[in-house]
């Protein structure tokens, strides 16, 4: 039977003291009041707070801290000096020996909870659960997108606050390089100084919308692009029209000003909407590509591993964004694809679903000896056959298809995959994927995941015959795998984000 939560008394703009028992899926703080789940943001577990409520459910209720009444050991002082508006970091006032046991709790959470504390007991995951990865917690991004603002007479860049679409004008941070900032800035000395209006999200006028910039942190070199709200072009046009052509003068004087920006590109986007890059990108001054190299210092993996492998990357291109954790995370995965196709190694059939520009594939196509990799954007397709050619490699064909499409049709016509790697956006692994896994049954399974809760979902799906309580899960029961490890990796450091690998052996 399922509880009934007692009714509370709780109102909006209530004044209450709380405790900080653990830190929820969001980011936020979580308290308990009269039994209801309070959630605030910019806490830290063990904190002692008088906070207001502003938001009052029959289920939850939020609330913001007004004092600070008794600090938790665990609390230190942002080193940002934007911390408090940015909604870019959560967790900044976090020590990071505890921001990492709040990630692995916030994965041993979700698998407990979505298997009804069945499947995923804590005598299970003491023998599956393994301790997290950590990362080096400062200026580890190597991709920032910073929308523009026009406020007051002033020319604004950065991130927005949290929940909200008001603007921090942000002068450095901490999680990003300092050539980025140096970027940041003299991008918008340049708009000042060539008069570039600023797009107006409520009228839809104004042509500078964002600045993506991408980085290699092997090469030390930048891809700098400019998003413009105008309808997309050729070069051919674009070489004739006066008003675009400012951006040439842009990309020389950027260029001269940080000595690593290596290519200045224009991106298309008309629509209105929270979108941030268009469908076409044209290339102004430079390259419009970077290549990074991932490479492993461990002397136990493949000599090639060690070598490094190179990824060439172009603005709109999927690539994790912090490169020397990719590589601990890809370790991991290489770690479990070789105990998953152990006895079979060079001779294995490996699959990569949502592959995006190849990494996991180039990654682990020496254990192959014919390598899948599924993708469904197709400039994500044509920088990995780019990838693949530059890494020398001949046994990795690429798929333009949507998942669900292409993986039924490959497992029909090779039943016999040795391992499938799932990495699917946050929502997780669409149904159809899940049945096409059901109905042909891959040996092996490894899961990377960047949502504990869609993960412990799909892990949940793939292992019970019955949901939870018993619930008869009809298509989607009886899949026989078994899930034996499973392990957190820190890629976003200040942020409650958190990646996790999972390995499954068919049973």
């Amino acid at each position: 039977m399922a509880k009934i939560r007692q009714a509370h008394n709780l109102e909006r703009d209530t004044l209450i003291d709380v405790e900080i028992e653990s830190m929820a899926g969001g980011g936020a703080g979580l308290a308990k009041v009269e039994g209801l789940p309070v959630f605030i943001e910019r806490a830290v577990v063990g904190d002692k707070l008088k906070v207001k409520l502003f938001d009052v459910r029959k289920d939850f209720a939020r609330a913001s801290i007004e004092e600070v009444l008794s600090p938790s050991t665990e609390r230190v002082k942002a080193e940002c000096t934007h911390f408090e508006r940015c909604g870019g970091c959560q967790w900044q006032n976090m020590n990071y020996a505890e921001q990492l046991r709040s990630k692995s709790s916030l994965v041993r959470q979700a698998l407990r909870h979505l298997s009804g504390g069945k499947i995923f007991d804590d005598e299970r995951l003491a023998k599956i659960l393994e301790p997290i990865v950590e990362s080096d917690p400062w200026h580890y991004r190597n991709k920032a997108q910073f929308p523009f603002q026009f406020q007051n007479g002033k020319t604004l860049a950065g991130y927005y606050e949290y929940e909200s679409h008001r603007l921090v004008n942000i002068e450095s941070c901490s999680i990003q390089p300092q050539v980025m900032d140096r970027v940041l800035h003299s991008v918008r000395n340049l708009v000042r100084k060539y008069k570039l209006s600023v797009y107006d999200e409520h009228r839809h006028r104004g042509l500078l919308r964002h600045l993506h910039v991408r980085m290699s942190f092997a090469k030390q070199k930048m891809l700098v692009t400019f998003v413009v709200n105008h309808e997309p072009m050729k070069y051919r046009d674009f070489a004739k029209d006066e008003y675009l052509q400012v951006f040439t003068s842009i990309a020389q004087d950027l260029m001269g000003e940080v000595e690593e920006v290596d290519g200045v590109s224009l991106n298309f986007n008309k629509q209105s909407g929270n979108r941030i890059m268009g469908d076409t990108t044209l290339n102004v001054l430079g390259k419009d590509y970077i290549e990074e190299v991932l490479q492993t210092n461990r002397h136990d993996l493949p000599g090639v591993l060690q070598k490094g492998l190179t990824f060439r990357l172009s603005s709109e291109s999927f690539f994790q964004v912090n490169s020397r954790q990719a590589v601990k995370l890809l370790e991991i995965v290489h770690d479990m694809a070789a105990q998953a196709v152990h006895g079979v190694h060079s001779h294995a059939t490996i699959v990569d679903a949502y592959a995006g520009v190849g990494t996991i594939a180039i990654w682990l196509s020496h254990l192959a000896g014919e390598m899948f990799a599924i993708e469904e954007n197709e400039e994500a397709v044509k920088d990995g056959q780019a990838n693949a050619e530059l890494n020398g490699l001949s046994n990795l064909n690429f798929l333009a298809s949507k998942v669900e499409d292409a993986l039924e049709e490959l497992l029909r016509n090779r039943p016999e995959i040795d391992l499938l790697v799932l990495d699917p956006p946050r929502k997780g692994v669409d149904a159809r994927v899940l049945q096409a896994i059901k109905q042909f049954g891959p040996r092996n399974i490894i899961y990377v995941s960047c949502n504990p809760a869609t993960l412990a979902r799909d892990l949940r799906i793939l292992e019970e015959d019955q949901g939870e309580g018993g619930e008869d899960l009809g298509e989607l029961s009886s899949y026989g795998y078994k899930t034996i490890r499973v392990k957190p990796v820190d890629l976003f450091p200040q942020t409650y984000h958190v990646e996790t690998v999972a390995l499954l052996n068919r049973i």
